[in-house]
């Protein structure tokens, strides 16, 4: 029987290459056709689009990869992968006002396979955020009468035993700080 982790692994990859795939398809067609109407020749209009959805691949894998290696995408990755999806958005929709005019429902149309590819790399590629834990930090007793304010929260607490006054390198006081960080210090910022 097959694990769940799996099935979801090749649940994502056949969604994802059914919605590359359509993409593709889409772009390549409104690509040679924005192409031919640019005067191309019937040859580098068949290549112009290959160009577009090549990047694009070579971007997406990428990021792929650098997802597996548990690295953040390369920057160049990230450009190319955009710079194809606006290449293809706005020749789908030149493709469609050339043939169709400005028709808001006719632009979405051919606007659509693009966007949609675009999603489904930024899904695949950006891992959720982690849910916020639920335990609660038990309570530390305490057993001072001090009064605590909200400034003293923002002080950083030191790791030295309680009860040691003695401090360690050139500084020997607050009064040995610079202005700009006993403000930082005071604010917690």
């Amino acid at each position: 029987m097959l694990h769940r982790n799996t099935l979801r692994r090749l649940g994502y990859t056949v969604s994802f290459l059914a919605v590359a795939g359509t993409a593709a398809y889409v772009s390549f067609g409104h690509l040679y056709d924005v192409a031919t109407i640019a005067g191309q020749p019937k040859a580098l209009a068949l290549a112009l689009p290959v160009s577009v959805d090549g990047l694009m691949l070579i971007a997406t894998l990428a990021m792929s990869e650098d997802k597996a290696a548990n690295r953040h995408p390369r920057g160049w990755a990230r450009v190319g992968f955009w710079l194809g999806a606006v290449v293809s958005i706005a020749a789908n929709m030149a493709s469609t006002w050339v043939h169709f005019g400005p028709a808001p429902l006719n632009l979405a149309v051919a606007g659509w396979a693009p966007i949609a590819l675009l999603v489904a790399v930024e899904i695949v590629a950006r891992p959720g955020k982690p849910k916020a834990s639920a335990e609660v930090a038990p309570a530390i007793e305490t057993t001072s009468t001090e009064t605590f304010t909200a400034d003293d929260a923002a002080v950083p607490v030191s790791p030295a035993p309680a009860g040691s006054k003695q401090l360690r390198g050139p500084y020997k006081g607050a009064q040995d700080f610079s202005p700009r960080h006993k403000s930082r210090m005071k604010n917690g910022k």
